[in-house]
């Protein structure tokens, strides 16, 4: 998106608004899904009822990763190629401002104590660190090629990131804000999670098809298990007990016991699955499929497809208007 698309979007926000054309009804104790499309520069909203899209909005240039706001109102698109995030009231599901300076921001979570906002900035080869409320930019780490996923220890100790393209993942110290050490992975490693012992992390490795154990304590790779070709994200039941992995060249989503390490089962999903969230009941997994332009509902007890729903051009990010959390 150029400089005069991305002004005339700006315009179009605020004459969208002003109109109100995307007049749904009252948000209050709905529940919706909000999808970032990459290549189409918009965010789908669907809603978890009735499984069908509700709005569909302009957001900048490729976005891909979102983060509920500090206080819970809002959610925050990164707008990667326009170094800004939309910003997005989650009780009218509208987008209501654009934060600028935010530099490549791929992917953003937060910190445990939700002091720190931190964004990986993929193009660029550093993290940025901001505060949480403010948005004030407070310092910059650089990491490896490629800065992807990020995921903190439970007491926030330590900061772990993926570089996908240099095979490692950095680990920062968080009090001193210092890089400490670069675990050797495997190759293209991106997603990453902090498992439920709070022990160890576990990494996707896309380009090994594998998904890699971090000991927490040690930082070195305790394990690998292989689950399927592309293995890219990750997502965790809330009870802990079911470790879902999407391996987007399988076209399956591998179903694992985060504890035993067993593989109890392989969903297949068309399209190249990508991100996923389970829903805070548990009763959901929502996927995006990054080449066919859906997102599908799966049955997260029983493992089945239960709908697929159209969104548009390379759907990637996945998160809840309910459930404050980072997607």
């Amino acid at each position: 998106m150029n400089e005069g698309k991305f002004l005339r979007w700006l315009a179009g926000i605020g004459f969208v608004l002003a109109l109100g054309v995307w007049n749904v009804g009252s948000a209050d104790g709905d529940e919706m899904v909000y999808i970032s499309n990459s290549d189409a520069d918009n965010v789908s909203v669907i809603d978890r009822k009735s499984r069908k899209v509700v709005r569909t909005f302009p957001v900048g240039d490729y976005p891909h990763h979102m983060l509920h706001s500090h206080d819970g109102k809002f959610l925050y698109i990164g707008n990667t190629q326009n170094d800004s995030l939309t910003v997005v009231d989650l009780a009218t599901h509208r987008p209501v401002r654009v934060v600028p300076n935010i530099l490549d921001p791929y992917n953003l979570i937060y910190d445990p104590a939700r002091r720190h906002m931190v964004t990986a900035c993929t193009r660029l080869g550093f993290v940025e660190i901001y505060d949480a409320k403010s948005l004030k930019k407070l310092r910059r780490i650089s990491t490896g090629d490629e800065p992807n996923h990020l995921a903190f220890t439970e007491d926030g100790a330590l900061l772990f990131v993926t570089n996908e393209r240099s095979k490692t993942d950095s680990v920062i110290d968080t009090k001193k804000w210092r890089l400490t050490k670069q675990i050797t992975v495997g190759r293209r490693p991106v997603d990453i999670h902090l498992g439920p012992d709070k022990k160890e992390v576990f990494v996707a490795l896309y380009g090994d098809g594998e998904m890699a154990v971090i000991d927490v304590e040690t930082l070195e790779v305790n394990e690998k298990l292989a689950t399927g070709a592309g293995a890219h994200g990750f997502a965790l039941a809330p009870d802990g007990h079911v470790l879902f992995v999407s391996n987007r060249n399988a076209d399956t989503v591998s179903v694992i016991n985060p504890s035993t390490r067993a593989i109890l089962h392989q969903i297949p999903i068309p399209g190249g699955p990508d991100m996923m969230s389970v829903t805070p009941d548990g009763r959901e997994l929502w996927v995006t499929s990054r080449y066919r332009n859906y997102v599908h509902v799966v049955d997260a007890r029983e493992y089945k497809v239960l709908a697929r729903i159209k969104t548009d051009l390379a759907p990637h990010g996945v998160t809840f208007s309910w459930a404050v959390g980072h997607h």
